[in-house]
């Protein structure tokens, strides 16, 4: 009896082609694409995450930086690689956000090249002047700005970045054409900032992270937070949408994903194991350092928070004509 019943179970085992994968899931490193450079927080909140996944799981991940045309180069990378788990990329506010918004022909489809398994932190952006600047309040720019059309300026670290596409909502709610404002691109968050800080430009929406010791020390005040909520960085300043700009978000956010296709049983195993990463204390201290909060959540969680993104940026595309091409 015991016999035949083990030759049963072996049957069984074979017709079922042996243990499951996501039993045996992973039996080598699974590689990180991370679109962007190392060193900025869409490459440290990954390698954050691997090293808590590390420990907790025995789970080997490393990372491989894919930089380049705003993370779009990454992306490719792993849209073209097998959907078997071992690959995952890293995916952001421009790769599933601006991007598809403003990027003809894109060479990825957002919604369907890849499997969304998280969002991983975000982090608002802050309206700021110099202290010198006869403006309290973001009723006051705007008051200033219809005042000399075409004489205020203002800085990004580039063309149709979250920084300039923030400036342009503001103008487009407030029905002033973009050149009510003169635009002034530099390469980069800091020459940007000091731009501002110099007198060179009148106002910009950056990163709290980046300006937070200027807005301490007085030398810049800040208006207004672009996330849908009040920054816990900042919480005496208003969000946009208190201030009566509804649906008015552009956010700087970064989350994981695999290639279309991945088994379901790995990308949940993954959303697990993320989750519980960014609801460490430990964790979530390393990346509040940042100025970045972690979020979590859900597969379809992360889908709508990212479809909403990117409706919002064509909605804006639409509305002013602005593109990245």
């Amino acid at each position: 009896m015991r016999r035949r019943t083990l030759l049963q179970s072996l049957a069984a085992s074979a017709l079922a082609g042996g243990p499951s994968r996501a039993e045996t899931y992973p039996d080598r490193p699974v590689r990180v694409i991370v679109p962007y450079s190392p060193g900025g927080p869409y490459d440290q909140i990954p390698r954050l995450v691997a090293d808590f996944v590390a420990r907790k799981r025995g789970w080997t991940a490393t990372m491989d930086n894919r930089p380049g045309v705003s993370g779009i180069v990454g992306v490719v990378a792993a849209k073209l690689t097998a959907p078997d788990g071992y690959t995952l990329v890293v995916t952001s506010s421009s790769t599933h956000g601006s991007e598809p918004a403003l990027k003809h022909p894109l060479p990825y489809d957002a919604y369907n090249d890849l499997a969304p398994i998280i969002l991983l932190a975000e982090a608002p952006l802050v309206l700021l002047v110099r202290k010198e600047t006869k403006a309290a309040s973001v009723a006051d720019l705007i008051k200033l700005i219809r005042a000399r059309p075409g004489e205020i300026k203002f800085s990004s670290a580039g063309h149709a970045t979250q920084q300039h596409l923030a400036a342009v909502m503001l103008l487009q709610r407030e029905g002033l054409p973009a050149d009510t404002c003169v635009h002034v691109p530099y390469n980069g968050l800091t020459p940007a900032l000091t731009a501002l800080i110099a007198g060179v430009v009148d106002f910009m929406i950056v990163s709290t992270g980046s300006a937070k010791g200027f807005i301490e020390n007085g030398d810049l005040r800040a208006l207004a937070i672009t996330s849908a909520e009040r920054s816990k960085k900042l919480p005496d300043v208003p969000a946009f949408a208190e201030l009566g700009y509804p649906g008015y978000r552009i956010t700087a956010w970064c989350g994981l994903a695999a290639p279309a296709k991945t088994p379901q049983a790995i990308l949940d195993s993954w959303n697990a194991v993320v989750n519980e990463a960014l609801a460490d204390p430990d964790m979530a201290a390393k990346i509040d350092l940042m100025d970045y909060e972690t979020r979590g959540g859900s597969a379809a969680d992360y889908t709508k928070f990212f479809v909403q993104d990117i409706d919002n940026y064509r909605k804006l595309a639409e509305a002013t004509g602005i593109t990245d091409d």
